[in-house]
């Protein structure tokens, strides 16, 4: 890999992360138009993700830091705000469980789940689902979740650890399908992916068996990542509340078609 792969991949991720298209999908097909060995960049992989997962944290720092501080917090010292706030990081943790059960059940079939036609199918279910959700429940008004709300929510984020499948985008599609008004569901999504990409980093890290990247070309994945993700989220808050899901159904189905097709 060199600093120009490098580069186009963080751009690529941190773009895909966030915006309901599947970033796990893209960065599949990415590394294959560029010739460059998904399992021999794994360090590179993390490093990328962690510019995503950094991004996130400083969109939504205040938010974040609010709900830190009311889990850390005694409960002679939490007020009403206080004690919504630590709900709702109880909440996000519960939400998280679905997905963390997922990656452990199917850790010895990831990789056969990373290949490049069955990404070109699961982008084509992703297209359909994503416009299923705003065709038939786009119109919910729920401002709050609780824990069944976390449960299903979590269910459809597990779901999207097959590559093709967005996270963000069936996180967002099971707030809506549980009442959520559009961007209630969305920062509920961002939130959540929080514990999710911290779990999946550890693990990554934890896991690896070697170390297979530089210090200048992580940096270069990094930084990409960061920028373009902060970018992304502020875009896809804006399409959501606007009702553009169709424009990201219509998008996935496309090249998911074309994956297909060149694959056969």
């Amino acid at each position: 890999m060199d600093a120009l792969e490098a580069l186009i991949l963080g751009i690529v991720q941190g773009i895909t992360e966030w915006l309901p298209v599947s970033s796990s999908g893209h960065l599949v097909i990415a590394q294959e138009l560029l010739e460059v060995p998904a399992n021999e960049n794994l360090v590179f992989d993390l490093v990328v993700h962690l510019g995503t997962l950094a991004a996130v944290c400083v969109y939504f720092r205040k938010e974040l830091g609010r709900i830190v501080l009311s889990l850390l917090m005694t409960k002679a010292h939490r007020g009403e705000q206080e004690n919504k706030l630590r709900k709702l990081g109880l909440v996000l943790l519960v939400g998280t469980v679905p997905v963390a059960l997922a990656g452990v059940l199917l850790t010895d079939y990831i990789e056969d789940i990373f290949e490049l036609e069955l990404v070109g199918f699961a982008l084509i279910a992703n297209a359909a689902a994503l416009l299923v959700f705003e065709r038939f429940w786009s119109k919910g008004t729920g401002k709050n979740t609780n824990f069944i709300d976390a449960l299903v929510i979590g269910t459809f984020q597990a779901v999207a650890i097959m590559p093709g499948i967005s996270r963000s985008g069936m996180t967002l599609g099971g707030g809506m399908v549980r009442g959520l008004e559009r961007e209630t569901a969305a920062v509920f999504a961002f939130l959540l992916s929080v514990p999710a990409l911290v779990g999946a980093f550890t693990y990554g890290v934890l896991t690896l068996e070697q170390y297979d990247t530089t210090l200048y070309l992580s940096g270069i994945g990094f930084v990409a990542a960061f920028l373009t993700g902060l970018a992304s989220i502020s875009y896809l808050l804006k399409a959501v509340r606007a009702g553009k899901l169709w424009v990201f159904s219509a998008y996935c189905a496309v090249v998911g078609l074309a994956v297909v097709l060149l694959t056969l």
